[in-house]
């Protein structure tokens, strides 16, 4: 069973890197967040963790990264870019871990049925891999490439669908 409030993630915030360690510290985070993530996303996908827990699940994240979800949710892709961008760069830990939690959070709302939130959430994701670097390579993570195109794939088939009968 999933369970969000086990991760130690106060650990990795806690910890303010220095200039000399920094990439590093980035890596950490994103590779643990990447297994945790794994963890939720597979839940959500295998239908073993109630959708409305896994909202929970996303906001908590967020908020131990220093992210809050309900906002990115809010604004536009512009502003969305901009939120994750302290002094004008993209920070990559917190963009890809944001791209990550809505790519879950799409996963979340097409098993709700909610299409038009799952494309909406996939479109966010798919911005924010947009400006990972490429060469950012951490074991057991995805690239932010290959997440991308799985997830232009979903969104195509998504599109693509039939509308569902709703009599």
């Amino acid at each position: 069973m999933f369970e969000c409030d086990k991760v130690p993630y106060e650990a990795l915030w806690a910890t303010k890197p220095t200039m000399m360690n920094q990439q590093d510290y980035i890596l950490r985070i994103i590779e643990l967040a990447g297994r945790f993530l794994a963890e939720l996303r597979r839940a959500v996908m295998e239908g073993g963790l109630d959708p409305h827990r896994a909202d929970d699940d996303i906001i908590r994240i967020g908020q131990r990264a220093g992210l809050d979800v309900e906002l990115l949710r809010r604004v536009d892709l512009d502003t969305l870019v901009l939120l994750l961008s302290p002094g004008g760069e993209p920070e990559p830990g917190r963009v890809w871990l944001a791209a990550e939690l809505f790519a879950v959070d799409g996963e979340r709302l097409l098993r709700l049925g909610e299409l038009e939130g799952a494309a909406d959430a996939w479109r966010r994701a798919l911005r924010l891999y947009a400006q990972v670097d490429p060469t950012l390579v951490v074991r057991g993570v995805p690239e932010a490439r290959t997440r991308a195109d799985e997830l232009r794939r979903a969104l195509a088939d998504l599109v693509d669908a039939p509308p569902t009968d709703a009599a």
